[in-house]
């Protein structure tokens, strides 16, 4: 990361929490509801980023299990028929 990518995301944290200050600040709800719903709210994008992150390595692996598996069971496939030929062939030579 270089200088400028840590300014930036440091100015962003920065920029985060004065806002959610701010809201808190001015909200309607008194300060312990919005405390509550905002927790239930970042539970809830936990959730969804956990969801979703399963999601993506469940489908990485079933796309590395399933590339990994055909091209070794065609080589398979290949050596089995080879060897049937050979058979053949050699039956007939005799």
């Amino acid at each position: 990361m270089t200088k400028s990518d840590i300014k930036l995301l440091a100015a962003a944290a920065a920029g985060l929490a004065a806002g959610i200050g701010i809201g808190i600040l001015i909200a309607p709800a008194k300060g312990s509801k919005t405390r509550k719903r905002l927790k239930r709210k970042f539970f809830h994008l936990a959730d969804l980023a956990k969801e979703e992150l399963n999601d993506q390595m469940d489908a990485f692996k079933s796309a590395f299990i399933s590339h990994e598996e055909e091209p070794g069971k065609e080589v398979i496939d290949e050596e089995v028929i080879d060897q049937k030929k050979d058979e053949n062939t050699e039956g007939e030579a005799k």
